[in-house]
């Protein structure tokens, strides 16, 4: 099987050749791991053009922001067929550069940049909006304009690995720009949930408008021949989830169902990807219209629980631990890790393996590590 027809086999819970292999990412410092280290990195672009344009660099980084994207999600792909996996996330970021230190985004997040090895690294760490006034005041994006924009990332993402279109499938997700977190991130914890008591209005609108931007790129992914859509918002932490059942059901169910019904009228899968103890909320992903449920987070998690209990309705992926497992574990631990991933996701089908998370201390080692287990054990019948 090639991949795209192996991971759509895997989300319609069936078994393929052999279980399906994919990530949510891969940080650029990773990929040029991988690849090699480009010429000029994305750094030496910003200080030539701070040395070049000293009143307005900072409008000049932003007016190429987005061909810098275009090239670090591009690597990120072949980065991963490089070391096999079938399935690799990419996505348009609506971010706006403020220094070489900070940025924000169209839903008033607000990040540290930091420099690893060359490529930006966003930190969340605030938000801009406090209150209604702040959000009124805040500048709204013309979803036209970034309709083009997602639709100008995708497509060259595409024509730069149109060489490898065949041999790995893109996950067309919206990991930073999700209908859940931007909205909370947005604001701060607290303010959001002082507006939750005292102006579930301004939370609803806010809702509103991260739902109409999400269907907006996906609808561009989707007009660039995408099929597979992944919600990259954590609706969980380690101690639980983020909101009590109550306002799950009033604020995001409807809006992940309005968006789920789009893609399934597409003829598209959706899969969401959430860190964090989501035991108590899968009866509540399942009934949102997701077709795949991505994480699992280890030890927060149960995925023979997990399959027991909607194994039949989702498909898996996951749950290889990238805290210790897929940094610094031996071998022996890596193999001893995935096969106990696909004991618990692979019978029957519907399941997929796939690092928990990513980040920037990610062994490439390791990843092949997996890669090759996976490969190995993998394989059906089980």
């Amino acid at each position: 099987m090639k991949s795209f027809e192996r991971i759509w086999t895997a989300l319609n819970l069936e078994e393929p050749d052999r279980i399906p292999i994919h990530t949510i990412n891969i940080d650029g410092n990773v990929a040029d791991q991988i690849l090699g280290r480009p010429k000029r990195n994305a750094f030496d672009i910003f200080d030539d053009l701070e040395k070049q344009y000293p009143d307005d660099w900072v409008d000049k980084i932003n007016d190429i922001l987005l061909d810098i994207e275009i090239s670090t999600f591009s690597k990120a792909v072949r980065a991963g067929l490089d070391l096999g996996f079938d399935g690799v996330g990419v996505q348009y970021i609506p971010f706006i550069l403020e220094s070489q230190t900070e940025m924000t985004d169209i839903f008033g997040k607000r990040h540290r940049v930091r420099n690893i090895d060359g490529n930006p690294y966003p930190d969340y760490y605030g938000g801009y909006i406090k209150n209604r006034e702040d959000w009124e005041a805040y500048p709204k994006p013309d979803m036209k304009e970034e309709y083009n924009k997602a639709k100008k990332f995708y497509k060259g993402v595409l024509r730069k690995c149109r060489d490898i279109k065949d041999d790995i499938c893109l996950f067309a997700q919206n990991a930073l720009t999700s209908v859940f977190p931007p909205v909370w991130q947005g604001m701060g914890m607290a303010y959001f949930a002082r507006a939750l008591k005292n102006d579930p209005k301004l939370v609803k609108e806010r809702f509103r408008f991260t739902t109409d931007y999400t269907l907006t790129t996906f609808k561009a992914y989707h007009d660039c021949g995408a099929k597979i859509f992944l919600e990259g918002g954590d609706i969980a932490h380690s101690g639980g989830q983020f909101m009590s059942h109550k306002n799950f059901n009033e604020y995001l169910l409807p809006r992940y169902q309005e968006v789920s019904e789009q893609i399934h009228e597409w003829g598209g899968k959706y899969i969401l990807h959430t860190d964090g103890d989501v035991t108590d909320l899968l009866d509540f992903i399942v009934e949102s219209g997701f077709d795949g449920l991505q994480c699992l987070e280890p030890p927060l998690v149960d995925p023979y629980l997990v399959k027991k209990k909607i194994g039949d309705k989702l498909c898996l992926s996951g749950n290889i631990d990238t805290r210790h497992i897929l940094v610094d574990a031996t071998k022996e631990e890596v193999e001893q890790a995935v096969k106990n991933a696909i004991n618990a996701l692979g019978p029957g089908g519907g399941g997929m393996i796939s690092p928990a998370n990513f980040h920037p201390k990610m062994s490439v080692e390791h990843l092949r590590w997996m890669i090759e287990a996976a490969n190995k054990f993998g394989v059906y019948p089980l």
